[in-house]
């Protein structure tokens, strides 16, 4: 259930991975023969409730997700498609592994939704794998999903690797069908805890949208056909990953620096124009923070512009006594550094 039909694009990916060493040859799709067989994992069930920072627990979103999901992907010519369960059931992260190993899956898509312990976090990011074909077929189908909940208007934190204290993959799920050599990806859909991500959540429609760009991306990586014959994904390219010839860690160290320049203080107005210049040689620069009562609150996270190493802001600094401004920067994995103290005169 593994012959190759992979498509080849030349394409250098995000600067998350840039410092990684590859070997010579790209991945994008992951080997399958028709038809393809997709399981669905909706996280959690049974006792095991996930998140539950809100009244409805993690379990019945992602349940009512993978069921739309399904629906949609059934929609195409040539997937099989399953849920490792559909009732509200305890079922072990091995479980779902062997349930994927036994229908021959070509792909395992765990689907949950996030919270972060400040609650401060918010958008969507993907887990991988993270050794060999396995991270790159997992890095070009996360970045499918990534670009549907970018459209939705969702922030993109990026396609991530995380290792436990023994060395392989943290996340048991993706280190179980690793072992079964079976690609796996966890899609975190978005932060149930953050009020920029609630709206997403607050209706059964917009759990129906989550479902429909789910099977989307499916559909576009592994480049299939309606069976109505109006969506055709045939000729489709996604992402071509290389292949890491090592292990790919995760980033553990903050970004190297963060320098913060006053280009303008309207003392009337309260403004402040400040140039932030910062630099992360291992993953990506995400959000940035500032303080204006040293450091004792922070505004909620700011976008960085991706890719960017320098950004100029506008801070409204409000009523009252300001002296000074500080900043903080945060990387793909959330580690921060803070910058020099602005005094404003």
């Amino acid at each position: 259930m593994k012959s190759i039909c992979s498509k080849i694009i030349t394409f250098m990916i995000c600067i998350a991975i840039t410092a990684i060493p590859f070997s010579a040859l790209f991945v994008s799709k992951a080997d399958a023969a028709e038809p393809v067989v997709i399981v669905i994992d909706p996280g959690h069930g049974g006792e095991n409730l996930g998140t539950d920072y809100l009244p409805i627990p993690e379990k019945t979103y992602t349940m009512t997700v993978a069921l739309y999901m399904k629906e949609q992907l059934e929609k195409y010519q040539n997937v099989q498609v399953y849920l490792t369960h559909t009732d509200d059931i305890d079922m072990s992260l091995e479980e779902r592994a062997e349930f994927a190993d036994k229908v021959n899956a070509d792909f395992l898509f765990s689907l949950h939704f996030n919270m972060s312990i400040s609650h401060i976090l918010y958008g969507s990011e993907i887990w991988v794998p993270s050794t060999g074909q396995l991270y790159s077929q997992g890095y070009s189908a996360g970045n499918e999903f990534l670009k549907q909940f970018e459209e939705m208007g969702l922030f993109n934190r990026g396609i991530k690797t995380r290792i436990g204290s023994k060395g392989t993959d943290y996340y048991g799920i993706i280190r179980q069908c690793a072992i079964r050599n079976i690609p796996s990806i966890i899609v975190e859909h978005c932060h149930v805890d953050n009020a920029k991500d609630v709206p997403f959540i607050q209706s059964q429609e917009k759990l129906r949208e989550f479902g429909v760009r789910d099977a989307e991306a499916v559909a576009r990586y592994f480049g299939l056909k309606s069976k109505d014959g109006k969506t055709d994904y045939s000729s489709y390219a996604p992402l071509a990953v290389p292949v890491p010839a090592n292990r790919v860690y995760n980033d553990s160290t903050a970004p190297l620096y963060l320098n913060a320049r006053l280009v303008h203080y309207d003392k009337t107005g309260k403004y402040a124009t400040v140039e932030l210049d910062s630099y992360d040689g291992e993953s990506a620069l995400q959000y940035y923070s500032y303080s204006d009562d040293n450091g004792l609150t922070w505004s909620p996270l700011q976008p960085w512009s991706k890719g960017s190493t320098s950004i100029t802001v506008s801070v409204n600094m409000g009523y009252g006594k300001k002296d000074s401004l500080i900043f903080k920067v945060y990387n793909l994995y959330d580690k921060d550094t803070t910058s020099n103290v602005i005094q404003l005169n």
